[in-house]
């Protein structure tokens, strides 16, 4: 029987949040609010742009 551990899960959110730099992970806070369509476009593009600079491939698995 597997059991259902929240607090564990919240643990390493803590964790996550307070020391950064022995996570894998990584947070980035987001306007939910847009005040047109070009604001809204400029925020997605920044995340992307982000993500995309932020996130590295380890290159083991290279192979399709």
């Amino acid at each position: 029987m597997k059991y259902n551990r929240p607090m564990r899960k919240i643990g390493t959110l803590l964790k996550d949040l307070f020391s950064s730099k022995d996570t894998r992970h990584f947070w980035v806070r987001v306007k939910d609010n847009a005040k047109n369509i070009e604001e809204k476009e400029e925020s997605i593009f920044a995340i992307v742009e982000l993500l995309n600079n932020r996130i590295k491939i380890d290159g083991q698995d290279t192979e399709y």
